[in-house]
């Protein structure tokens, strides 16, 4: 399973797989969880090209073809 998977206007985050426990608690704060308990998150794309660390993680993943 991957780490994040891209819905169009949002993008859904395995925050357990996220190696950098800084980016882990961004997307805790910016992100909806998605099941009550579930390490899961949904996070709007317009928000991601707002924090500079979520942007330039998801560049990185999305050119190296692990989306």
């Amino acid at each position: 399973m991957s780490t994040f998977i891209d819905l169009s206007s949002e993008v859904l985050v395995d925050r357990s797989r996220i190696q950098n426990p800084y980016l882990r608690l961004l997307l805790t704060a910016i992100g909806t969880e998605v099941v009550n308990g579930s390490s899961w998150v949904a996070v709007d794309k317009r928000l991601v090209t707002v924090y500079e660390p979520l942007d330039s993680f998801f560049r990185m993943r999305t050119s190296s073809g692990a989306a």
